[in-house]
């Protein structure tokens, strides 16, 4: 489990740590504090510098740039994941992290292809610890030597270098078009060696799964331990569902990406099948999380507004929900909420299970302190039956 996190110039980030983590971690702060930055870090962290990640969260944002000089493919907008949205040579954002087995760090660097000529992206290098001296030099080279300051990324080609340290070590460089973008072509062209022994990071974001996510996470669950744990979880909301099957009918799927179909419910006393979308916001947020915490065993589970649909009532035995399934499956979850409900909820698991290591807590974020209040099982607990506000 992560222990520490460091981010330098990441997004709306110069600088921001949080200690004291936990199995269970809430984020809370104010509008544009930056929590959602905070599960992206820990996303492109966990993936080893894997470039996909990198679009997938550029593109959770509208981050995308459309070119129409070149067919009208989409690119990704690389500026914005840098500190102040600018390209300009040595600009650099850093990830650090701290396990109870080491540390790992990510670094990014955009640098100015050597002699201004173009090049084709290579495969990433990796060694072990002990063997440092196979790892290319000529990114690290270039971070520290690059004669520009400032580059027109029209005039003078870029490049988007990644560097991943832990118990291995990869490198990844990218061709930056001229509109300092990437394009998806070149993010998925480019394999990275280290991704397959990467930890999972599965990120839900506010609006959960796609039908398609949804139906592809289910049937890799199905048959299972784990579809047993989804109903059950689904009951938390709805008790008289007994099962829940999908079809391989398209039509039944979706007429647009974010449609709830392809899933089926079957309830007591009811002979007809129920599509999942028919039993409103709450049973498909629940649905979600239960799939994530599923596919994310051993690794991290990422939540943006994790109460997004569901009523106060329901939030104490989400909770237990993502507690007990975390602890079993190994996954560390890291959510944010701007809800009050939501963290004196996490308040009442914690009174159940408080211990001297805390399990649970909850990280307040203020940008403009560079540093998180964490807040232990004890100090929830309190807070919560003072009424102490800790958003």
């Amino acid at each position: 489990m992560l222990k520490t996190l460091s981010i330098r110039n990441f997004r709306g980030f110069e600088q921001f740590e949080m200690h004291d983590l936990g199995r269970v971690n809430l984020l809370v702060g104010t509008n544009n504090s930056g929590k959602t930055s905070v599960l992206e870090a820990i996303e492109l962290l966990c993936s080893h510098g894997y470039l996909p990640a990198i679009w997938e969260a550029a593109s959770r944002r509208g981050e995308v740039l459309m070119d129409a000089m070149d067919g009208g493919r989409p690119e990704i907008s690389v500026r914005h994941l840098f500190h102040g949205h600018e390209i300009a040579a040595r600009n650099t954002f850093s990830i650090e992290a701290r396990r109870g087995d080491g540390a790992e760090s990510l670094t990014a660097v955009i640098t100015a292809a050597q002699n201004g000529t173009t090049k084709t992206t290579p495969q990433p290098t990796i060694a072990s610890r002990g063997e440092r001296s196979q790892v290319p030099t000529k990114g690290l080279e270039s971070w520290e030597h690059c004669e520009l300051d400032r580059i027109d990324p029209w005039r003078d080609p870029l490049d988007l270098e990644l560097l991943w340290k832990g118990k291995t070590i990869a490198e990844v460089v990218l061709r930056l078009t001229e509109q300092g973008g990437a394009k998806w072509g070149s993010v998925r062209g480019v394999a990275n060696p280290t991704a397959k022994r990467a930890p999972k990071a599965i990120f839900v974001t506010t609006a959960s799964l796609t039908a398609d996510e949804a139906v592809a996470a289910f049937d890799g669950i199905v048959l299972t331990r784990e579809e047993t744990f989804v109903v059950d979880a689904l009951r938390i909301i709805e008790p008289t569902i007994e099962r829940l099957a999908a079809t391989v009918a398209p039509e039944h799927r979706t007429f647009n990406g974010e449609a709830r179909g392809g899933l089926f419910v079957k309830c007591t006393g009811l002979e007809q099948r129920i599509p999942i979308g028919s039993m409103g916001d709450g049973i498909w947020r629940m649905l979600g999380l239960a799939l994530a915490l599923a596919r994310a065993e051993n690794g991290v589970l990422l939540v943006d507004e994790i109460d997004t649909g569901l009523h106060f009532t329901v939030m104490v035995d989400m909770w237990k929900m993502v507690a007990a399934t975390a602890e079993r499956l190994g996954v560390q979850v890291f959510a944010t909420t701007h809800s009050r409900d939501c963290y004196e909820s996490l308040a009442a698991i914690a009174h159940d299970t408080v211990s001297e290591g805390s399990n649970v807590t909850i990280q307040r974020i203020e940008r403009e302190k560079g540093r998180a209040v964490p807040y232990t099982e004890q100090e929830i607990v309190a807070a919560a039956e003072r009424g102490i506000e800790v958003r």
